[in-house]
């Protein structure tokens, strides 16, 4: 899966869709076939443990489900398909969160370090209920204008992300943890 930006709303939206349930499936997975301390054991290179990584997640989809809901319900629906243009700062992000093409390790902000002690399942349950809640969003951005509504980011609030660009940072952000919490796993 390269880096690609997309032409037009109803391709990228198909895109986020496919990757976002991919990326439920396989929590799933783990949900029901990994135990609490499976999830819980630290990365062999002393990174993040599966639960840690969706833990983190969960903190990013706090914030963005809340705020893609608030965007969409203040904006007119826009039913058309249209083309994407995504600003430099969305580029940027989706660039650096990028499994192949981001830096390979970040620090993680103030807010969302993940404790090492958690509750394993229930980090998992709530993604899940999180990914729910992000692919009914995907289905509802398809009626709304992804190039004219502002999303402010969670570690910058007076820097903005056009949704169309802020859902693609979010879903390539969780492929970036996902595929790191799947390491843990074969380890």
């Amino acid at each position: 899966m390269g880096l690609t930006y997309f032409d037009t709303k109803e391709e990228l939206l198909h895109f986020l869709l496919q990757l976002t349930e991919k990326q439920l499936d396989k929590v799933v997975e783990w949900r029901y076939t990994a135990d609490a301390i499976t999830l819980l054991q630290a990365s062999h290179t002393a990174g993040w443990s599966v639960a840690q990584c969706l833990a983190h997640l969960n903190a990013y989809s706090d914030y963005y489900l809340r705020s893609f809901q608030e965007g969409m319900s203040t904006n007119e629906k826009f039913l058309q398909n249209h083309s994407i243009k995504s600003t430099w700062l969305g580029k940027l992000a989706i660039k650096s969160m990028h499994p192949e093409t981001g830096k390979s390790k970040f620090k993680a902000m103030k807010g969302y370090i993940p404790d090492s002690e958690l509750p394993a399942l229930d980090v998992l349950d709530r993604f899940i209920t999180h990914q729910k809640s992000l692919l009914e969003i995907l289905r509802l951005a398809k009626d709304y204008q992804l190039n004219q509504i502002k999303i402010p980011i969670s570690i910058a609030k007076f820097l903005s992300l056009r949704l169309g660009d802020a859902l693609y940072f979010l879903i390539i952000h969780q492929e970036r943890h996902i595929l790191q919490a799947e390491r843990n796993l074969r380890k």
